[in-house]
């Protein structure tokens, strides 16, 4: 989406001689500067949390004796698990306030006022086009990842101590931080796990399916625009998002 409204933008700059444009020229160059700030922090997190599982991986290796891995389970818990559990948390928060961005950026296909975050602005029934390609995700992905988020930011967390677990596999082993299955239930002591839900593999389908995302309304974005369909609305668009008395 960036790229996509950077060349917007570079070529309203060659054709706005009368500064028509000049609220979006200013949306299209600052709005995808603070997105791409949220996605660096989301990118910088995802990295972090499998920097620690390295980092527990190879305090087990070199505990484990010549076979480099324990021959039985087994379960930690020290500052480094607590720091997985932590960047997961800023994760999620990092990927929201993304989604909310692109949403505004979307807004402005339509001639008048939208909602300003995600939820909202796919709650609006008779807005279709990039609005339909927001709702998909919001099906397919979006809800669940907001289940956890705003579990785990309002609620409580994973667990009242989080564990990494070491899971023997054959001649190797498995290391997970189990992810509850039911988080809407927001409650420790109501939590399922599976273990196939766990932080590290969790997290890095969410960034893939963030990517598809981005590059969905980026396209979408981009047919409108050479339909002269984008943007709808060009006029106070400093004010998206201000709060009103």
């Amino acid at each position: 989406m960036v790229k996509t409204l950077d060349k917007i933008r570079y070529e309203i700059d060659e054709s706005d001689n009368e500064g028509e444009l000049f609220e979006f020229y200013w949306l299209a160059r600052e709005y995808p500067r603070f997105y791409r700030y949220h996605i660096d922090h989301a990118e910088f997190r995802l990295k972090s949390i499998h920097e620690k599982y390295s980092i527990i991986r190879d305090e087990i290796s070199k505990s484990a004796g010549a076979n480099g891995h324990p021959s039985l389970g087994m379960s930690i818990s020290n500052p480094i698990t607590h720091q997985i559990y932590w960047d997961f948390e800023a994760y999620l928060m990092a990927l929201s306030s993304a989604l909310d961005l692109m949403a505004r950026v979307v807004g402005i296909s339509f001639p008048d006022q939208t909602p300003v975050s995600f939820n909202k602005l796919c709650a609006k029934k008779q807005l279709q086009g990039p609005v339909d390609t927001l709702r998909k995700a919001k099906e397919r992905w979006v809800n669940r990842f907001k289940d956890y988020r705003d579990c785990f930011v309002h609620y409580t967390p994973a667990d009242n101590r989080v564990y990494a677990d070491v899971i023997p596999h054959g001649s190797e082993s498995i290391l997970r931080c189990k992810l509850p299955t039911n988080p809407n239930i927001r409650t420790v002591e109501g939590f399922k796990y599976s273990k196939k839900v766990e932080v590290l593999t969790y997290g890095a389908t969410l960034y893939r399916h963030f990517s598809s995302l981005d590059k969905a309304v980026a396209k979408d974005i981009m047919k409108l625009y050479k339909k002269n369909e984008f943007p709808k609305r060009t006029k106070n668009l400093f004010f998206i998002g201000q709060r009103t008395r």
